[in-house]
């Protein structure tokens, strides 16, 4: 069985990738720098899965948030692979992330998003929109409320919101 105790390294590791996200990145320098950040967080997590140190559902949910900022197909679907199993295990912030990492890697495979939680900035207008194509026709009718993946519209107010606070 594997330990019930939370890592407290990858504890670090997401505290510290979730306040990257707190900033919004206007230059492409600053962006290139949040990148190489991610690039090592997402080696330090993918070590310490190799090693067996990735166990709890919180574990599994702060890794699978870790790597939904890699760069490749095979982050994203990894990121769902774990967001799934924390779900599962009753994490319950992990539904809306299994969600977010399959539309991910949807889209980065050149496949349409289903859920609608991607969304990118338009730096001419300096707001976010939804980033297309989204094809959402075959959801069941309560699966985005099951999943916690808020309205589109919603989503956007929030994120625009952001920018015009900072």
């Amino acid at each position: 069985m594997p330990p019930e105790t939370d890592n407290l390294q990858l504890d670090d590791i997401y505290q510290t990738d979730q306040g990257d996200r707190q900033k919004v990145y206007d230059s492409p320098q600053a962006v290139t720098e949040l990148k190489q950040r991610d690039a090592m967080r997402k080696a330090m997590a993918l070590d310490m899965m190799s090693k067996g140190e990735i166990n709890t559902p919180l574990d599994l949910y702060r890794a699978a948030v870790i790597l939904l900022h890699g760069t490749e197909s095979k982050d994203f679907i990894t990121a769902h692979r774990l967001a799934v199993l924390a779900a599962i295990n009753g994490h319950r912030p992990a539904r809306w992330l299994a969600a977010s990492s399959l539309d991910r890697f949807l889209m980065a495979t050149g496949q349409p998003q289903v859920y609608g939680t991607q969304f990118e900035h338009n730096a001419n207008e300096n707001k976010y929109q939804l980033r297309l194509p989204i094809e959402d026709n075959r959801l069941l009718s309560w699966e985005k409320k099951f999943l916690d993946v808020p309205p589109v519209a919603e989503r956007l107010q929030q994120l625009n919101g952001r920018i015009q606070g900072q």
